[in-house]
């Protein structure tokens, strides 16, 4: 559902609510979802859902509930962001083509290096010995495994932007 790469990675959508106590913000979202997607079964309704990245943008602040899990999602190879920009073009391209269903992950930044990791943490105004950071980040220096991937959004994305491309010239 979530178009893992290379094996299957615990989701929200797969883990009881127990496990999610601590990151509400998350277990909200998933729970609302979940009862979407079964009232839109239930009525046979074709549903879309964007799962967005954490949204890059001037507002963004530390506090944002986001932001709770980063050190971990960075340490699954699942911590991913977007642009406000990329997202709304998102939306609107689902919204046109009448064959688009299911869910799509939107995110055009993948935080998998540590020097993505500090980038991300400057813009959030917070110094690379955060407590924000991954703890193993002094020591570990690898590239971490990407563990998600948004190629199913890709894939509608370059028609989309072949038909807007000239519409803006």
């Amino acid at each position: 559902m979530w178009n893992i790469i290379d094996g299957k990675v615990p989701t929200f959508f797969d883990m009881g609510e127990e496990c999610c106590e601590q990151l509400w913000h998350a277990l909200s979202k998933t729970l609302a979802e979940k009862a979407a997607w079964a009232l839109a079964m239930d009525r046979e309704i074709c549903m879309v859902s964007v799962n967005a990245g954490l949204l890059m943008g001037p507002d963004l602040s530390i506090k944002s509930p986001y932001l709770k899990g980063a050190a971990e999602m960075y340490e699954d190879g699942v911590f991913v962001a977007v642009d406000l920009d990329f997202l709304v073009d998102a939306h609107i391209c689902i919204f046109e083509d009448i064959s688009a269903y299911g869910r799509y992950l939107c995110f055009n930044h993948i935080i998998n290096r540590p020097e993505d990791a500090v980038q991300h943490a400057s813009i959030l105004a917070l110094s690379a010995s955060s407590s924000a950071l991954p703890q193993s980040f002094d020591q570990d220096m690898r590239v971490k495994q990407q563990r998600i991937s948004n190629k199913k959004l890709n894939k509608l994305m370059v028609d989309f932007r072949s038909r807007v491309a000239p519409m803006d010239e």
